[in-house]
């Protein structure tokens, strides 16, 4: 394959341009949506079990209104019964809730920064900026 590329002539390089930008801009693009769905995923799954946790706490609140009715009416273990469902749903929300911020706390923001160093580097190298090159090469 290099022995071809020597044989091609200036006009056939030029040509070839467009093509090759055209394939960096996808390979790039393509790194992007790749790194933004990593990123996002665990934010979203994060904020799913946190949604998941306030349902919990809302269904938490409708069983101590129903064990204080219980209570109220009935002088009967029902109540208590209904209590001890209430304090369970109310530890699972608890542990949904510290989970999923676990999550999100752990997803870091969603820049996608190997996107953006890859586009510098690709920049740099468009222009011949040989400083730039080696520096982004040193930072990674």
């Amino acid at each position: 394959m290099a022995e071809r590329r020597e044989k091609q002539t200036l006009f056939q390089l030029i040509t070839e341009l467009p093509y090759l930008f055209g394939e960096l801009v996808r390979a790039e693009l393509e790194l992007l949506r790749k790194e933004l769905v990593q990123r996002l995923k665990g934010t979203g799954i994060g904020l799913g079990l946190i949604a998941l946790a306030f349902t919990l706490l809302g269904l938490v609140g409708f069983l101590l209104v129903v064990s204080g009715v219980y209570a109220l009416s009935l002088v009967l273990p029902v109540w208590a019964a209904a209590l001890i469902l209430a304090a369970v749903v109310l530890l699972v929300a608890i542990l949904l809730f510290v989970i999923g911020a676990g999550l999100v706390s752990r997803t870091k923001s969603p820049v996608p920064r190997r996107t953006i160093q890859s586009v510098r580097e690709d920049i740099a190298r468009i222009r011949g900026d040989r400083r730039a090159q080696r520096s982004s090469r040193d930072e990674s």
